[in-house]
């Protein structure tokens, strides 16, 4: 079973890329599509795998994140759902995202995802919240409830500053706090900051 590769990015299709190891040999892995989106011919990338085996196929999933893989794993263990819907829901919700819609039960995020309805959006909130509660998983802890900026790691200037730009390009509230979690440990100026947000905002819409 292949748990890991690293290598050269050769193509990268619709939540695909072809892998170059460097013995030569080129791996087919299903991305989400934030990644895919992002990744560059050439590139050098580590992905972590998960090897889904069946009797006629084997799939290699990758995620340059280990916690982002946690979750995955997290989400195909609810009944209905296979690696590639999985797949499909971090396309759609960004880890930080998935979190905080599993412990606000908003089954609405869920509902975004193509191919998931409202009883699998609410098996799912019930099913992720049980197996978090049991396996937290570190770097995504759920957001404060309610509107508040408490917990990000980005001193209030700087907070204001990224989350008042988002919400002049037309961002809701809802959509800019998962991502200024995710962005408030970065070392990246204002600016980088900024554009690291919009990269992680803009596919989702």
């Amino acid at each position: 079973m292949i748990a890991y590769l690293e290598g050269q990015i050769l193509r990268s299709e619709a939540n695909l890329i072809v892998l170059k190891t460097s013995d030569g040999v080129g791996y087919a892995v299903h991305v989400s599509q934030h990644l895919a989106v992002k990744a560059s011919p050439e590139e050098f990338i580590t992905l972590h795998i998960y090897t889904n085996v069946r009797e006629d196929d084997i799939s290699l999933y990758g995620f340059q994140k280990l916690e982002e893989k946690e979750l995955f794993e997290m989400l195909i263990k609810t009944s209905g759902v296979g690696p590639k819907l999985g797949l499909a829901v971090l396309s759609v919700l960004s880890p930080s995202q998935l979190v905080d819609a599993v412990h606000q039960s908003s089954t609405e995020s869920f509902s975004q995802v193509p191919g998931i309805g409202k009883k699998t959006a609410a098996k799912l909130c019930l099913d992720l919240k049980d197996q978090l509660k049991r396996h937290p998983i570190s770097g995504f802890e759920p957001g404060p409830a309610g509107s508040s900026k408490a917990g990000l790691t980005l001193s209030g200037t700087e907070i204001d500053g990224v989350f008042s730009a988002l919400k002049n390009l037309g961002y809701s509230e809802k959509e800019i706090l998962p991502v200024l979690r995710e962005t408030g440990s970065s070392d990246l100026p204002f600016e980088g900051r900024l554009k690291k947000a919009l990269s992680l905002l803009t596919p989702l819409r």
